[in-house]
């Protein structure tokens, strides 16, 4: 038997900040698009790199949603965040000269020289937890 449990904006936040794999959800020509992206959480913000493309021309200056999850042995998880994007990679001041000192470790191939951040407006998240 499994139950749902709606998970505190705490725990959220602690699940968001203990994993560097996620996937942002947007909208590409009136279409759903969901690509995952290495991350890191700076103050209030979700941070990755990305190269040219898809993301970096749809993403910035758009509502988007961050999604990660994870399963363990007695069940499974998920968080969203829900923000508003901007491209960093040249903006001024010393809060978009902090995001790009953060180190993000990218898996995917190729160079990844711009940065973007989402400013997260809503946490959210839920638990499948598998009773014994």
């Amino acid at each position: 038997m499994t139950k749902l449990v709606e998970l505190d904006e705490a725990e959220c936040s602690e699940l968001l900040h203990s994993h560097h794999t996620g996937r942002v959800a947007f909208v590409s020509e009136d279409r759903p698009m969901i690509l995952p992206v290495n991350y890191v959480i700076h103050r209030d913000q979700i941070v990755f790199r990305t190269a040219p493309g898809r993301k970096l021309a749809e993403i910035p200056m758009r509502h988007v949603a961050f999604e990660v999850d994870g399963a363990t042995a007695d069940g499974s998880w998920s968080v969203v965040a829900q923000g508003f994007a901007r491209e960093m990679t040249d903006a001024l001041g010393e809060a978009a000269d902090a995001i790009r000192a953060l180190p993000i470790p990218v898996e995917a191939p190729g160079e990844r020289d711009y940065w973007i951040a989402i400013a997260i407006s809503e946490l959210t998240g839920r638990r499948i937890e598998r009773e014994p």
